[in-house]
């Protein structure tokens, strides 16, 4: 059973929607070209949504406001996405016009167009990398004592790390170090990774390796950041826009990346492809969290997530988010084209 009528959902959809564009508290009279009804039938309505807690007072104003439990119920019960606007096709069209070559680059551009066009903070996540695949792993020589590692996930994504060789160690150890990664953690997904190298790494390396410690040391040194998540962001400073509250904590989020990442993957960690979270935290009151999964062709699902305030857009604001997710996954699709047939060469 609805909890509201459908002429008290149209109305608290009017006043979701025009509060979004002045941001002044609506009245009865603002609504009598919209719904057909009296204005006395209108503000009884109104009088329901108020006690349902969906609309508020504004200090002495006899108009109303959108609560957070009215946006809720609005996001949840009401919104439906319109068609995204020519002007923003056009804009996220033209931002991710031309080739990409590098996975990161991909993700950049939906971070920085997403912020662009909503005024937001703006996240990218890959798929979780507990899911990810070493899919090649090489060793560059760079000079008598410098090595460079690098590799390279099954999404595409790359990881370099310059480190100096240990001392005991010599070219052919360096050989026999690759070949134990290519024949023992190859084509293994992260998580397993993690374990491989806590119960089978430290007992096979005592077979060929005379300063074992070092031989581990180095296996340390060089996944070291394979168990850490990247987070791409765009227009970080933006959520300051819309606080005066809790600074020192907001700040301390959004500077900490294993810290956001925590609590995306906390929104996020459901079946939903769409889902928006509102008042998640003490440092993040009066903020949403709106997320949208995107399709990483044959490897799983990414996540774009905006932060703001509760009082947003919210219809412009998911259909720009949806745009941006399919236009997305279309460039992910071209680009893991480029990027298998080339593997498809290398293999030939």
């Amino acid at each position: 059973m609805s909890l509201i009528t459908d002429r008290q959902r149209r109305i608290l959809n009017l006043i979701v929607s025009l509060y979004s564009k002045d941001r002044n508290p609506i009245g009865s009279k603002a609504l009598l070209d919209e719904i057909h009804a009296s204005s006395a039938t209108i503000r009884n309505d109104m009088k329901v949504l108020e006690e349902l807690g969906f609309i508020q007072k504004e200090h002495t104003s006899s108009g109303r406001v959108p609560s957070v439990s009215g946006y809720k119920y609005y996001v949840e019960n009401v919104l439906t996405l319109e068609e995204f606007s020519q002007n923003d096709l056009f804009q996220v069209m033209k931002a991710f016009d031309g080739e990409f070559y590098r996975l990161i680059d991909l993700f950049q551009t939906a971070a920085d167009t997403l912020s662009s066009l909503t005024g937001l903070t703006s996240f990218v996540l890959n798929i979780p990398q507990r899911e990810q695949m070493l899919a090649s792993f090489e060793l560059v020589m760079l000079d008598n004592h410098s090595v460079l590692s690098v590799i390279t996930l099954g999404t595409g994504e790359v990881r370099t790390n310059q480190f100096s060789m240990p001392k005991s160690m010599t070219d052919l150890d360096l050989q026999t170090f690759s070949n134990l990664v290519k024949e023992r953690l190859l084509g293994k997904k992260v998580l397993d990774i993690h374990y491989t190298l806590r119960t089978e790494i430290p007992q096979i390396v005592q077979r060929y390796f005379k300063v074992t410690s070092d031989a581990l040391q180095l296996f340390e040194t060089v996944f070291k950041d394979l168990f850490t998540e990247q987070l791409i962001s765009g227009g970080r400073q933006n959520l300051f826009d819309y606080s005066s509250e809790n600074l020192s904590k907001l700040y301390r989020l959004l500077t900490n990346d294993e810290l956001m990442i925590h609590e995306i993957r906390e929104v996020t960690d459901n079946n939903e492809m769409r889902s928006v979270e509102f008042n998640k935290k003490d440092f993040l009151k009066n903020f949403t969290i709106l997320n949208q999964k995107f399709v990483i062709p044959y490897r799983g699902l990414g996540s774009l997530t905006l932060i703001g305030p509760v009082e947003m857009d919210y219809r412009q604001t998911l259909s720009v988010l949806d745009l941006v997710a399919k236009v997305l996954s279309m460039k992910l699709a071209d680009y893991y084209r480029y990027l298998d047939g080339n593997h498809y060469e290398i293999r030939k």
